[in-house]
């Protein structure tokens, strides 16, 4: 197995980096392990290529940053006993740099026991450890026992509308041309169209071919192969149906009921069960409804967006704007622990509440126009009084084009989507 890890390493120090659309996002190098995670084909390797990059640029010598990808059919055979010869090899080949080693660790489920491995290698306090793999198997609820309180990790996610405009080689900055402002309105369409996966947006004619692929890829591997299901048929129904209802308020009860119909008997807990394996696999998130009171929250139906708007079965615009939104606001709550719910009033829907513990910090509503006259007075009269009712920091209302802001007995500001999206990026 020695000469193995020879063989890998030494295909990283001779290899060239593959060419990158850089993401805008931040990384961490310390003393806990440092786990990429998100959604299947999102760029997670990529991501650690960037990594490499960036170090190497800051001056890192080549051979202080290394790669393995624990995927490679040569590591079929890999045992936790191989653990010595890895070291071994890491320090014959690799230069540490302030007493360190950056180790990108790819695909590091593949090892037997790689908790155990990976904390290994942090209580030698010689290496930097970044890892990737599948989420279902390295996030943070998944980790195992040895790497608590020794793991952070970040969600990485397909590209963001500012990413998109990177690739598409757009700069917004001068969006009050209206030749600017029209590109910007035009990519923002496109990007809706396909989503943001990676490979999608660099070869868009295999748009439905990929995200197809990728569709089943959640459904075998991620779910069907993990969870043990036996019944990938009804599965399959389970998730046309979650496609149908994208961006709408997503009853348990009522889908068991339709499977009852079809003298499929399936259970709550087993419907219940097939949402959390997918939001598990990061192929869907859930809203809930905002209340304080917790139990009468997990009654009620969730609304369901998928993670990248490529995996809408229907071409509708509003409902693709409020899952962008949504997925957006999803990270961001992530990030900085918040939490985002949506609320019943009696006019109708606010389409988002953001909180932080007992605070409600901003209402938001998702509307396709670019006028004040098309807006429906109910939705303003919505969001109006759940703001008179929760007192919070800011009311919003996302736009197709339009932006405003007027006084309604509260301040309301009118933000066009594509700038929404790109503020959210800067912020973070």
């Amino acid at each position: 197995m020695e000469n193995l890890f020879r063989q890998v390493v030494s295909e990283w120090l001779v290899s060239n980096p593959p060419r990158l659309v850089r993401r805008d996002e931040r990384y961490y190098l310390g003393e806990s392990a440092y786990a990429v995670i998100g959604p299947r084909r999102a760029g997670k390797t990529f991501f650690m290529f960037q990594i490499a990059s960036d170090l190497l640029d800051a001056g890192w010598d080549r051979r202080s940053v290394l790669y393995i990808n624990f995927e490679d059919v040569r590591f079929s055979a890999l045992k936790p006993e191989h653990f010595g010869g890895f070291l071994k090899v890491i320090h014959e080949y690799g230069r540490e740099r302030d007493g360190k080693i950056v180790l990108l660790l790819d695909e590091v489920q593949n090892i037997p026991s790689w908790g155990k491995w990976v904390r290994s290698l942090l209580d030698r306090r010689k290496y930097h450890v970044v890892l990737s793999g599948s989420s279902s198997k390295v996030g943070v609820r998944e980790i195992p026992t040895e790497l608590r309180g020794r793991y952070l990790d970040k969600l990485l996610l397909p590209f963001s509308f500012k990413e998109f405009l990177k690739f598409k080689g757009l700069n917004p900055r001068y969006y009050e041309a209206p030749e600017v402002g029209g590109q910007v309105l035009s990519a923002l369409r496109e990007y809706m169209q396909s989503g943001g996966f990676p490979e999608v947006v660099l070869n868009p004619e295999r748009a439905s071919a990929l995200i197809d692929s990728y569709r089943q890829t959640v459904v075998y591997r991620d779910v069907i192969e993990r969870h043990k299901i036996r019944d990938a048929a009804s599965l399959e129904l389970f998730m046309d149906l979650l496609g149908e209802n994208f961006g709408k308020q997503f009853s348990i009860t009522k889908i068991t009921n339709y499977f009852g119909s079809l003298g499929l008997k399936k259970s709550k807990k087993t419907i219940a069960n097939y949402l959390k394996a997918l939001e598990d696999a990061f192929y869907v998130i859930s809203v809930k409804r905002f209340g304080y009171n917790k139990r009468e929250v997990l009654q009620q139906p969730s609304k369901v967006y998928p993670i990248d708007v490529g995996y809408f079965v229907r071409d509708e615009i509003g409902q693709k704007m409020e899952a962008l939104v949504a997925v957006t606001l999803f990270k961001c709550a992530r990030e900085h622990n918040l939490e985002i719910h949506y609320l019943n009033t009696e006019e109708g829907e606010v389409d988002f509440v953001v909180s932080e513990k007992t605070r409600v910090k901003e209402l938001l509503q998702v509307t396709y126009t670019s006028s004040m006259s098309d807006i429906q007075k109910r939705e303003i009269k919505s969001v109006v009084d759940a703001s008179l009712l929760l007192k919070p920091g800011k009311v919003t209302i996302v736009t197709w084009d339009l932006e405003d802001e007027v006084k309604n007995n509260v301040k309301i500001r009118f933000v066009p989507l594509w700038k929404w999206l790109l503020g959210q990026s800067e912020s973070r």
